[in-house]
């Protein structure tokens, strides 16, 4: 198998393959070293974080139904996401189309949009945003569904992430 220069059937050299290997394991470890605090940070879910979410369009029911300290969980799994410091609610605004083809912005009678700040733990994906409960990646922009024992806001908005002071 091995001829007499070290050869495995006369191609392959064991100095070769050791050389390979080492080359490998060095490979291996600088990109582990270089990654490994960032792999923590993003599986250590204990970061206390502040997300605001957006309600809007909702009627005035629905935004009078949310008080400060209610927990707002995931739609269909029911693991919270967090709890509620802040709320502040505003009038919604929406394009009025008016007869001559043109669209003026106006407040929409009857609806209310709602900022609902829950203060949750998560883990930080650097500039990316946020995981909470390991499987919700939360980002200024994306939208999530939310529910509380009294209030269930369908299409609501991330308007901010971040870390709590």
């Amino acid at each position: 198998m091995i001829d007499n220069s070290g050869r495995i059937k006369g191609r392959v050299s064991i100095v070769d393959i050791v050389l390979v290997v080492a080359i490998l394991v060095l490979v291996a470890g600088f990109v582990y070293r270089q990654t490994s605090d960032r792999i923590g940070q993003i599986l250590r879910p204990d970061t206390p974080i502040l997300v605001t979410v957006q309600g809007d369009g909702l009627r005035h029911f629905i935004t009078e139904s949310v008080s400060i300290g209610d927990v707002f969980y995931r739609q269909h799994e029911r693991t919270a996401i967090g709890t509620v410091v802040d709320i502040h609610i505003e009038p919604a605004m929406d394009y009025l189309h008016r007869s001559d083809g043109t669209a003026v912005l106006a407040v929409s009678e009857g609806r209310y949009r709602i900022l609902i700040t829950l203060e949750a733990t998560g883990s930080v994906v650097y500039g990316r945003g946020y995981f909470i409960n390991g499987l919700d990646h939360l980002a200024p922009g994306g939208e999530i569904a939310l529910i509380s024992n009294r209030v269930f806001i369908p299409r609501g908005q991330i308007y901010s992430v971040r870390q709590a002071d």
